[in-house]
C-alpha cells in the first residue's frame, strides 16, 4: 500500500513537472500565480529576518562612533593638559625674566666688575649654608669675592676650582658681616645662625635701632665693600640681661629660592 502511494506521487510529480516545463498557457498562468502568492507570503518573513541584522549594524555603527568620540575626548584632554602646563610656566618665566633684567641692569651699570652666575647646587653637608655656582677660576673668580643679587648681599666665595665656585651665604654660622643701620649711626655684626634669620650682635641697648630698619654693609670688615643691602630688622629685645640688645634680622635674599647671582670681580 505504501509503495503504491509513493509510485502514484512520483507519477503526479512527473506529470506536473512536464506541464510546467511546457508552455501550455493554463498551467503557465497557474504557476505564475502560485509563485506570486508564495513570494507575497515569504516577503514579510524575510523582512522580519532582516530586522536583527539591521539592529546589529546600528549597534556596531554607534559603537564605532562612541570609540571615535572617546578618542577625541582623550586627545582634547591631553591638549588641555599641555596648555594648562604651559600656562603654569608663564608666571615662572615672567619672574625669571624680571630677575635676569635686574641682573643685566646691574651688570650694565658696573661693566667688567660683575660676573653673572647660575646656582647649580647646594652643599649637602651644610644644606642652608653654601651654594655652588657655574663659574670658576677660568671665568676670573677668586676666593673672598662678594656675591650679590639686585636684592642685596648673598655671601662670599670660599672655594674655587676651574669650572665652579662655592659660596658661603650670610646665613652660615661661620659668616659675620660688619653692618650699619641705614640713616643712623648704629653699627653691629650680622652673624649667621644656620636658620632663616640672622642675629645682629654688639648693639647697645641705648643705640638707635627698631624693627623696620634696613642694614647695609659698612665696608669696615675688610671683606665686603660699603653699601650692599643685607637685611631688615624684624625684632629688637632690649630686656635681655647684659649690655646688648637681642636683634633679629631677615635677609633681603631668600636663599632657598635663589637661581642666579652676581659675583663682584673688582
Amino acid at each position: 500500500m505504501k509503495g503504491t502511494f509513493v509510485i502514484i506521487a512520483a507519477v503526479l510529480l512527473l506529470v506536473l513537472s512536464f506541464l510546467l516545463f511546457t508552455n501550455i498557457p493554463v498551467f503557465q498562468k497557474g504557476y505564475v500565480r502560485a509563485k506570486s502568492r508564495l513570494a507575497d507570503g515569504v516577503g514579510p518573513v524575510l523582512e522580519a529576518m532582516k530586522l536583527p541584522v539591521r539592529g546589529m549594524n546600528l549597534v556596531i555603527e554607534e559603537y564605532i562612533d562612541l570609540v571615535g568620540v572617546k578618542r577625541k575626548n582623550r586627545e582634547l584632554k591631553e591638549t588641555i593638559g599641555k596648555m594648562e602646563l604651559e600656562n603654569q610656566k608663564i608666571p615662572e618665566l615672567e619672574k625669571e625674566n624680571e630677575r635676569l633684567k635686574s641682573l643685566l641692569h646691574l651688570v650694565e651699570q658696573e661693566p667688567g666688575k660683575l660676573i653673572a652666575a647660575r646656582i647649580i647646587g647646594e652643599d649637602v653637608m651644610n644644606w642652608f649654608k653654601c651654594i655652588l655656582v657655574d663659574k670658576g677660576r677660568s671665568d676670573g673668580i677668586r676666593e673672598r669675592m662678594e656675591v650679590i643679587t639686585p636684592a642685596g648681599l648673598v655671601g662670599q666665595v670660599i672655594e674655587v676650582n676651574r669650572w665652579h665656585a662655592k659660596v658661603m651665604v650670610v646665613n652660615d654660622t661661620n659668616s659675620s658681616v660688619d653692618v650699619y643701620v641705614s640713616g643712623k649711626n648704629t653699627r653691629g655684626i650680622a652673624e649667621g645662625t644656620g636658620q632663616t634669620t640672622l642675629k645682629l650682635k654688639y648693639v647697645l641697648k641705648n643705640d638707635d635701632i627698631e624693627p623696620g630698619d634696613k642694614l647695609i654693609t659698612s665696608g669696615k670688615d675688610a671683606i665686603f665693600k660699603r653699601g650692599f643691602p643685607v637685611g631688615i630688622v624684624i625684632n629688637v629685645d632690649k630686656n635681655k640681661a647684659g649690655l646688648f640688645s637681642d636683634v633679629d634680622i631677615m635677609p633681603f635674599n631668600n636663599f632657598k629660592k635663589l637661581d642666579e647671582v652676581l659675583i663682584v670681580s673688582k
